[in-house]
Parts: C-alpha cells; sequence; structure tokens
C-alpha cells in the first residue's frame, strides 16, 4: 500500500486504480457473466477434476458431494465444470425448494429442456416414478452427462424429514440406475450432507470439503478479480506506478478476518476497496494507521443480501390476472389452501393445482406448514 508520500492523485474515484468501478460489486458467482477467467485453482479443483476425466475418459460413474459453508465456493465450481467441459452436456439444477416432488419435477424440466409452458396447459406428468424415469431415460441417452444440484439443504434440511428421505431415495435409485460415463454432483451444507450420508446407506460416493484459502490462494483471488475488470489507461497514466490497491500483508490479514472464506473476502476487498478509493479522493494520502483503521471498519460493514435490494419484479403477462387475485383476496403473511385458492379465482381444484404449481416455479408463492400456501413478496 503507498504511503503518504508515494499516493499521486490522477482521477476521483476507482480511475486511480486504472478500474472503472469497484471490481468486486458482485459477490455470488450466479451474478458474474462467467467464472472460468477469475477462476483460481485449489486442491478441491485438482480432485474434481480427477474424477472428472474418470467419467468422461474412463467412462465410470460417480456420486460426488461438495461440501462447505456458504460462501466457500461451490455454486462457482458448478458453473465452471459447464464453462469448461461445452461439448459435455451438463444440466444444473438450483434446488430452491422444500418439497420432494417439486424439486424432481425441476430436475426433470431442466434435463428436458421444456420451454416455459402456459399454466393449466402443461402435459408433464408430475408423479414421482415418472419423474424419476424421464431423468433417467435423460442422463443415459448421451455418452457422457453430468447433473448437478444445488443448495439441497433447502429439501433436505428445511423440508420435512420426509423429504429429505424420499429425495435421497431418489439420488439412491438414480445412481444405480444411470449408466457409466455419469456424474451426479450435489453441492450443499454439512449438515445436509451429514444427513444424506446416513439415509444414503452403502451407495459409494466421493466426498469434496470446500476448506478454507490460504494467504497465497486469496492473493491470487484478488488480483485476479482485479486484472479481469481494469481498464488499460492512457501510456501517461500507466506510467505513474500507482501499484495495487492491496498489498501482500493488506492480503493476508483481510484473509484472516476473513476465515479464509472466498465469499467473505470479496465482501471485504470491496468494502475496503470503496474506503480506500474514498479517502484517497477526499485526503489524497494513506498513513498505515488510517489503511489499518479503514480495515476494521471494513471488516465490520454489514452486507445488504441482493436478494433484499429493490428488483422491478418480473410477473409472466399470463398469471398476472391470476395473481392480482390471489394478493387481494390473501394478502401479504396470509396462508390459504388449495380449496380457499379455487374458490377465489372461480376455478377447478385440478386447474387450480396446475397454477399453484406454476407459481411456486416462478419463485411467487410457497408451501407453508399444515399444506397450505403463503405468497411471496
Amino acid at each position: 500500500m503507498p504511503d503518504e508520500s508515494d499516493v499521486r492523485v490522477v482521477e476521483a474515484g476507482y480511475m486511480r486504480w486504472m478500474l472503472r468501478a469497484n471490481p468486486f460489486a458482485y459477490l455470488s458467482s450466479e451474478s458474474l457473466e462467467e467464472v472460468r477467467t477469475l477462476h483460481v485453482d485449489t486442491d478441491v479443483d485438482e480432485r474434481l477434476a480427477q474424477l472428472l476425466d474418470e467419467v468422461i475418459k474412463g467412462k465410470k460413474k460417480h456420486l460426488v458431494f461438495l461440501v462447505g459453508e456458504f460462501g466457500t465456493g461451490k455454486t462457482h465450481r458448478l458453473r465452471l465444470i459447464s464453462e469448461i467441459l461445452p461439448d459435455v452436456p451438463t444440466f444444473y439444477v438450483k434446488i430452491d425448494v422444500d418439497d420432494y416432488e417439486a424439486s424432481l419435477y425441476r430436475i426433470a424440466t431442466t434435463i428436458k429442456k421444456m420451454p416455459p409452458l402456459k399454466p393449466l396447459r402443461r402435459k408433464f406428468p408430475r408423479d414421482p416414478e415418472s419423474l424419476l424415469s424421464i431423468i433417467m431415460d435423460e442422463l443415459n441417452r448421451y455418452d457422457v452427462a453430468i447433473l448437478m444440484l444445488d443448495e439441497v439443504e433447502n429439501i433436505v434440511i428445511s423440508g420435512t424429514r420426509k423429504d429429505a428421505e424420499l429425495f435421497s431415495e431418489f439420488i439412491k435409485r438414480l445412481y444405480k440406475e444411470i449408466d457409466p460415463g455419469r456424474m451426479l454432483i450435489i453441492a450443499c451444507i454439512p449438515p445436509a450432507y451429514d444427513i444424506m450420508k446416513k439415509l444414503l446407506g452403502k451407495i459409494p460416493h466421493n466426498k469434496i470439503e470446500m476448506r478454507t484459502i490460504s494467504p497465497e490462494e486469496a492473493s491470487k483471488i484478488l488480483k485476479k478479480r482485479i486484472q479481469h475488470y481494469r481498464d488499460i489507461l492512457n501510456e501517461e497514466a500507466r506510467g505513474l506506478n500507482l501499484g495495487e490497491p492491496f498489498t501482500e500483508d493488506l492480503v493476508r490479514k483481510m484473509n484472516e478476518l476473513a476465515g479464509g472464506n472466498p465469499r467473505r473476502l470479496m465482501k471485504l476487498a470491496r468494502n475496503l476497496l470503496a474506503m480506500l478509493t474514498r479517502e484517497l479522493k477526499e485526503s489524497g494520502k494513506l498513513s498505515q494507521d488510517k489503511i489499518l483503521h479503514l480495515i476494521s471498519e471494513a471488516s465490520e460493514e454489514k452486507e445488504v443480501p441482493r436478494e433484499e435490494e429493490e428488483e422491478e419484479e418480473v410477473i409472466p403477462d399470463d398469471i398476472r390476472p391470476e395473481i392480482a387475485i390471489l394478493r387481494k383476496r390473501f394478502p401479504p403473511g396470509t396462508t390459504f389452501s388449495l380449496i380457499e385458492a379455487s374458490k377465489a379465482l372461480g376455478m377447478k381444484l385440478t386447474q387450480t393445482r396446475e397454477l399453484l404449481w406454476e407459481l411456486m416455479e416462478e419463485g411467487l408463492v410457497e408451501k407453508a406448514p399444515g399444506g397450505r400456501f403463503l405468497l411471496k413478496g
């Protein structure tokens, strides 16, 4: 980090680092267009690559668990697999439901690459046995195929015990019946893995534990992210020897505060870089004491989850009238049954059930205790 005499203010804001904006603004891998250019290999990647090689070249089949706490890079790895294997059929499914049948339906429609269908006109089966057959048949029709299930804790932990048992039984049967040359990758937090491990019994599987990163890996991750988003200025600006915003000593301290968690490291880097930029813009200098004060502030700054940021709600045109009726009849926080929804909409029970499934898949309705439903938002 430059001291007071080394700092030269060229332009306001991030341009002093030859950046247009904060390269750490997006913390989640799902917010990035691609992850391959930002990726730094670790021993986790070596193990995963070995298993992938055995499936693709050796025609083995594997059941793999990517196990780690939130922010340790599980989704990042799943996205990376799809990006580095463009010629291999890969299917990514985020399990953001806590219902067994809904999860199977989501997996099956993803593998079949079903286009969005209008509510009440779905011909896709919903019974678990038919969905299992569809998933198995689709995976087996390729020479090689990889199915990746993310955030499985939503059903194994947030769902009922019965849902966890049924989902684990589904994984067990699917693994037994798929052909060689297939890989099932399940990403989850440790408690979810512990539950599924017991329920799977003697089914063979590989566990890859997402460990904390070292200071050296943290340094590579930060540098690669900065370099990727950096705008190369003119020769005059490049010759000013501005240096990097984070020194090795500073990165070591940041990684320590982040506990080796990549996502917490990104958050800390985002907050700290914003503070450094603001301080340089205001005073034009940085002392070591000031830097230490800023990193302390940055580590304490709370992050607003992206899910809570104000975004324009997107509702498909063909279900807007039904949503309006339900919202008027059942205000936020009010649960309702299938029969109550059927009466409010003036639809038959079978039609209402289909519509509620549609709304659940759109993320507009969620299951409530007692078999009831709840509108989101």
